[in-house]
């Protein structure tokens, strides 16, 4: 059985294994440079609480073994954005995709932006994240009705 709960101070090691684990195809090109950042700021000893938005999947019949993650932050008002939740990363061990995973952390995440009044969730990807692209399709989000420039140097 998968259980999602908020992510605390000693899942930082576990998430990271999860994430050395998935490589390749198997790993969001988008969401790479966000995982070490925000467990950083998890294993901090001095820090009560987990950042806001991020969650665990457990498996319950493996011990309590990490299965995936999703990291997200509240975000205020730039890039012409509304003010919201957005997801920096995401990961489910390949064993558990297709299962729902991916779509009760996304709910999770959800649930506490409503409870919280938040009124809009963002995710931004790179053009090579297509299965990204519509796993969020799936769960919801859309494209936005702006466009990023970007200029190579």
């Amino acid at each position: 059985m998968i259980a999602i709960r908020e992510m605390q101070q000693g899942d930082a090691e576990s998430v990271m294994a999860l994430d050395q684990e998935i490589r390749g195809p198997d790993r969001s090109t988008t969401w790479d440079q966000y995982v070490g950042r925000v467990l950083e700021i998890i294993s901090l000893d001095s820090m009560e609480y987990a950042p806001w938005g991020c969650f665990v999947a457990i498996d319950q019949n493996l011990a309590g073994q990490l299965v995936g993650f999703l990291m997200s932050e509240r975000q205020t008002a730039s890039y012409g954005l509304p003010p919201g939740a957005r997801v920096v990363a995401m990961a489910v061990h390949p064993d558990y995709r297709r299962q729902g995973v991916g779509s009760r952390l996304v709910d999770a995440l959800t649930a506490k932006a409503k409870a919280e009044a938040v009124t809009n969730m963002f995710a931004v990807l790179l053009d090579e994240d297509e299965r990204d692209a519509e796993f969020l399709e799936r769960n919801g989000f859309s494209s936005a009705r702006f466009r990023v420039f970007t200029k190579e140097i």
